[in-house]
């Protein structure tokens, strides 16, 4: 279990501010193989708000990462997110940017999946 606070860069021609997330972090391996990596906000005194960021807001999230019995090289992923970013996005901007985000954090999980696995 940890507090993690994540950031990300502006995006969209620095349309959309930088954003920063403070979440307490679970993750656990069971003996089947099976990862978890869950997640939600919290508060935490050695994390307040930082100036030139937003803060955005992560409700419970995570992922499980699950051996496909048989196929050593395939790994089932169930995943469920809902964040808040914060500030005022309008929808359009928010949907144009996040399926790119989306896609950055499957790429980076897909490594982080293989680095544990070897």
């Amino acid at each position: 279990v940890s507090i993690c606070r994540t950031t990300t860069p502006s995006a969209c021609m620095r349309i959309i501010s930088p954003r920063e997330f403070v979440d307490v972090v679970v993750m656990k391996q069971y003996e089947d193989g099976t990862m978890l990596s869950a997640a939600t906000n919290v508060e935490h005194p050695l994390c307040p708000p930082q100036p030139n960021f937003v803060r955005g807001f992560n409700y419970p999230c995570g992922c499980f990462c699950i051996p496909v019995p048989g196929e050593p090289d395939r790994t089932e992923l169930l995943t469920f997110f809902q964040t808040d970013l914060g500030g005022y996005l309008p929808q359009t901007v928010v949907d144009s940017f996040f399926p790119s985000s989306i896609s950055g954090f499957y790429s980076n999980l897909t490594k982080a999946v293989k680095a544990l696995k070897a």
